[in-house]
């Protein structure tokens, strides 16, 4: 079993974010025989669960390398999504309604072709970037995908010089480097670097929006300074 999440951990997230293009052929496709749109689906599919393997795999390497003690999965808001949503179907119809009979594609065909790629292309933009946090006995992992890349990153406790706790943020300072679904937040979690370079040469201070501050605190060592 490790050999295999090792194999699917390794395969680049990028790659597997070059899979939805073949819904290019899905929708141009449909009018054939069902096995040609079916093909492509089914790559799709495949891509798709692969990515999901994905992330249980990094959980499963954190939990056999430290003690994971919470986990927390934060999702932007449903007024957020479902905005963005309603903008990407009113959009692809109205471009559907005008492009019909171009390139041979029907209304219904430019509908599907255009929606479909946003969400599956644009999914970070338009649901939200995919945020993973689990506090662990040793530090704070966080599997962050804003786009097509992903990021795993671990913040142990020795590198952390304390954590403040932001209720009312008005403007994001460009040394934070923000891991959460949205960029737009007002509250979190600040951890600053002991490090007087930072975490790492790219990141200086890290913001975390859990989802229930309180609850998340719960988990850290009484070494962690709160501020």
């Amino acid at each position: 079993m490790k050999t295999f999440e090792k194999f699917v951990l390794a395969i680049p997230y990028l790659f597997l974010k070059k899979i939805p293009y073949a819904w290019i052929l899905v929708v141009a496709l449909w009018s054939w025989p069902p096995v040609f749109s079916g093909v492509f689906l089914a790559i799709i599919l495949l891509g798709l669960l692969f990515m999901m393997m994905q992330q249980r795999a990094w959980e499963a390497k954190i939990g056999r390398e430290y003690r994971v003690l919470y986990r927390d999965q934060p999702h932007a808001s449903w007024k957020y999504r479902i905005r963005n949503l309603a903008l990407v179907c009113a959009g692809s119809g109205l471009l559907g309604y005008f492009f019909d009979g171009r390139l041979g594609f029907s209304g219904l065909q430019w509908f599907l072709l255009l929606s479909g790629m946003m969400l599956l292309y644009k999914d970070a933009l338009l649901l939200g970037a995919s945020t993973v946090y689990l506090v662990t006995n040793k530090g704070i992992a966080v599997r962050y995908i804003p786009g097509h890349i992903d990021y795993r990153l671990h913040f142990l406790y020795d590198e952390i010089r304390g954590i403040t706790c932001m209720n009312s943020i008005e403007k994001i300072p460009l040394t934070w480097s923000v891991l959460s679904p949205t960029r737009k937040v007002t509250r979190g979690l600040l951890l600053k670097p002991r490090s007087l370079d930072g975490f790492s040469r790219l990141i200086d201070e890290v913001l975390l929006t859990p989802t229930d501050t309180e609850e998340f605190r719960k988990y850290f060592p009484p070494s962690v300074i709160f501020s």
